[in-house]
């Protein structure tokens, strides 16, 4: 059919009609192949072909570590490859995919979205990210795109292979940056407007589009901006202890680390065993040290270029300035390592700050008493997961929102309180499936477990509530709720009872404000 195909500026790709009548393209390629002599080099524009391309299949999923928590390895390929399935994916991975209800004449709003997993898990043709229900509820164009993870596209490399390989630890948000440019440029063609592009992530994905919009780039390439559950890094703003987490220095400590323990250390391995074996041999590290494990190893880091100066600076500086902001988090957001680290909510407080955040030890004391005192009825393993949850993601969330509408963007601010269950509670990811408009899906059962009568009625109106938000930012430039600013604090409350709260973190803010926050703008003042 005429209208599946469509002329790209790379070349024709032909697309396919869906169950659902969505139309899709996927498994495109936005670059080069990152293999052979582009290994751990910034991305390339792909080359132009002839004729055209059948684009109906999803393409690789970047190269990763398998866990049996991932959900089904078939998530991960167009048909399962012989052997084990301990690593999963391909080098040559950086494809996109675009859904549309329909190809009409008509320019529709662009929703981009970037998936998370700590920059060495995820792809964006995992069922959960399926663009084709959200495309058809919001009459809106929706693209995903895969980029290079962990150690082919967060770390440093240059200790072992030169200078000519200099700022590896942020190939990853090349890709994504190449990406947005390749969207742009192409996006009309599939019945998109160019000129009303949201860039979207959630945890990881959050994390790096809080550091796209930190590097200016995205001035003239997006209107708008979605951050769910992450900005800067899992370790909230990098801390103030004695190592900051996102200094070139310290980046450069893990990965030489990295490569030291998993017996990667020189050049002929690096650039010449497969790329599976260097995936593999990092992910057999026992991160012992690590709370997260291989989680903690691959957050972005300054790189003298794009990114010279931290995000909220940059932010306040004026990096994002003319773009708008939708940005919120989960009421237990540590919850989802318990899916891994069962145990956790019984470990002892000081045992978990002095593993998370880089926190300074005068910081990591003050907190764990001031947690005792704001959770004065849980148990001290769950006052230390509420401690993770803020310092890491709720207090570093609102400082950026503060920081963007400080300088006149238009912020929004949300909070999900649907708790999975009495364990996990509100966690981290729990609002994909309604933001996704996928409550009931497979998908969505292996996450935040399956659509019960019980359950049902609620699901169903979340999803109404925050898809429909969404799609209303991403059309409109407003999801219908007050502008947060630092004076109101308007936070929509998404749960049992959807409402508006006011500054809802309250004297956990407060607490954050004079000791985290001021030691570590103080610090780099006194740097400045």
């Amino acid at each position: 059919m005429s209208d599946l195909v469509v002329q790209t500026e790379s070349g024709a790709v032909r697309g396919t009609r869906l169950q659902d009548g969505c139309l899709a393209w996927l498994g495109i390629p936005y670059a080069a192949p990152p293999v052979g002599a582009l290994r751990f080099r910034p991305p390339k524009p792909v080359a132009s072909w002839s004729g055209v391309r059948e684009a109906d299949r999803f393409g690789a999923a970047p190269l990763q570590r398998f866990k049996g928590d991932m959900g089904p390895p078939d998530d991960f390929y167009n048909s399962l490859p012989e052997g084990p399935l301990d690593v999963v994916g391909e080098e040559d991975c950086l494809t996109l995919n675009i859904w549309a209800r329909a190809k009409d004449g008509k320019k529709r709003p662009v929703y981009v979205w970037i998936h998370g997993g700590s920059n060495h898990e995820g792809a964006s043709r995992l069922p959960l990210y399926h663009g084709d229900v959200l495309a058809q509820r919001g009459d809106i164009i929706v693209v995903s795109l895969n980029y290079r993870l962990g150690v082919l596209g967060f770390m440093d490399v240059e200790p072992v292979l030169g200078p000519g390989y200099r700022n590896a630890q942020v190939n990853g948000l090349k890709d994504q940056l190449l990406a947005l440019d390749w969207i742009k440029a192409n996006i009309g063609s599939f019945g998109g407007d160019g000129s009303n592009i949201t860039v979207a992530g959630e945890s990881a994905g959050g994390m790096d589009v809080s550091w796209l919009l930190c590097s200016g780039r995205l001035k003239g390439l997006v209107r708008r901006a979605v951050i769910m559950s992450c900005v800067t890094g899992p370790a909230g703003i990098g801390g103030d202890g004695p190592r900051w987490r996102h200094s070139p220095e310290t980046v450069r400590e893990i990965g030489v680390d990295v490569m030291s323990r998993a017996g990667v250390a020189d050049a002929d391995t690096l650039l010449n065993a497969p790329a599976v074996d260097l995936v593999r041999r990092a992910a057999s590290v026992d991160y012992e040290d690590e709370l997260f494990g291989l989680d903690g190893q691959f957050y972005p880091g300054l790189d003298g270029d794009l990114w010279s100066v931290p995000p909220m600076q940059a932010v306040a500086e004026g990096a994002m300035d003319g773009i708008d902001l939708m940005i919120g988090y989960t009421n237990y957001e540590a919850g989802v390592w318990l899916m891994a680290l069962p145990d956790l909510d019984k470990a002892d407080p000081a045992w978990t700050a002095a593993r998370f955040g880089f926190l300074s030890a005068i910081t990591q004391a003050e907190a764990v008493a001031a947690y005792a005192g704001f959770f004065p009825h849980e148990t001290a393993g769950v006052q230390g997961m509420h401690l993770v949850s803020d310092v890491g993601f709720t207090l570093p969330t609102t400082w950026f929102a503060e920081a963007a509408a400080a300088r006149g963007s238009k912020v929004w601010m949300y909070r999900l309180d649907y708790e999975v269950n009495a364990t996990l509670r509100a966690m981290h990811a729990a609002d994909l499936p309604f933001f996704f408009a996928r409550p009931d899906s497979a998908a969505a059962a292996e996450l935040i477990g399956p659509t019960t009568p019980q359950n049902a009625e609620i699901r169903s109106r979340l999803c109404s509530e925050m898809a429909g938000a969404l799609i209303s930012f991403v059309r409109e430039g407003t999801p219908a709720w007050p502008e947060y600013n630092h004076t109101g604090g308007q936070t929509r409350i998404f749960g049992p009872k959807s409402h508006l709260a006011s500054h809802p973190l309250g004297v956990r803010r407060a607490f954050w404000d004079k000791t985290l926050l001021a030691r570590f703008t103080g610090r780099n003042a006194a740097k400045g």
